[in-house]
């Protein structure tokens, strides 16, 4: 079985969205406005009566409430996952359901619908993510998907068509996981009670084996 397309998205999702980590304070496109967004005519007025403060006007909008990606909105699901693996060592963050970019690892699968159909909002959904940071295996990461109170059984259905892994089965690292290894890449989703794991390795050393072990 070869690695669906969509992992290879996931893997790519991933990295954005840890760049995105990195210190941008732009606000994810589904996020709400902050209230001091509506002071933005005002700040219009003004730059129009002296444009050379221009520079003050793009400052305007940090004088709201905090709207930037904010790493740690899921510490106890963030904890799960490992720091360092086989001497490589992992960068976390997490975010809950307030604050959680787009661009994840869902594939074509309809997010809202999955939501709905369980009874679910957004403010039930926490991910949190594990990155390789040494170059040697840049790409590698892990991702945990939780969706709080929704059982293993519809998370493992949702998460294999999100990464389009199938249904075939295998054990890697002692753990029952759906997806396959091939050309120096691996790609492999695993459930354990409401959180799904996306696992994906890259590069000459293959970490999924002992991520998996570190997993719950």
């Amino acid at each position: 079985m070869s690695i669906n397309r969509r992992a290879l998205a996931g893997a790519l999702a991933a990295l954005l969205l840890v760049a995105a980590c990195g210190g941008s304070a732009t606000p994810s496109p589904g996020a709400t406005q902050a209230p001091g967004a509506t002071q933005a005519p005002a700040a219009t007025e003004a730059a129009t009566e002296a444009p050379t403060e221009a520079p003050a006007d793009t400052q305007e909008p940090t004088e709201g409430p905090d709207v930037s990606l904010t790493p740690g909105g899921a510490p106890d699901l963030e904890a799960k996952l490992p720091t360092e693996v086989n001497g490589v060592k992992f960068e976390r963050t997490s975010f809950d359901g307030q604050n959680f970019p787009g661009g994840l690892p869902i594939g074509d699968t309809d997010m809202e619908k999955f939501l709905a159909d369980n009874g679910k909002s957004v403010n039930d959904v926490r991910v949190a993510i594990a990155t390789a940071s040494e170059s040697a295996s840049a790409g590698t990461f892990v991702m945990a998907f939780q969706v709080q109170g929704v059982p293993s059984d519809k998370m493992l259905a949702w998460a294999a068509d999100t990464m389009g892994t199938g249904t075939e089965r295998t054990t890697v690292g002692g753990k029952t996981v759906y997806g396959a290894a091939a050309a120096g890449m691996a790609s492999y989703v695993y459930v354990k009670d409401d959180v799904a794991y996306i696992i994906f390795s890259v590069g000459t050393t293959n970490l999924a084996e002992p991520l998996l072990q570190r997993l719950p």
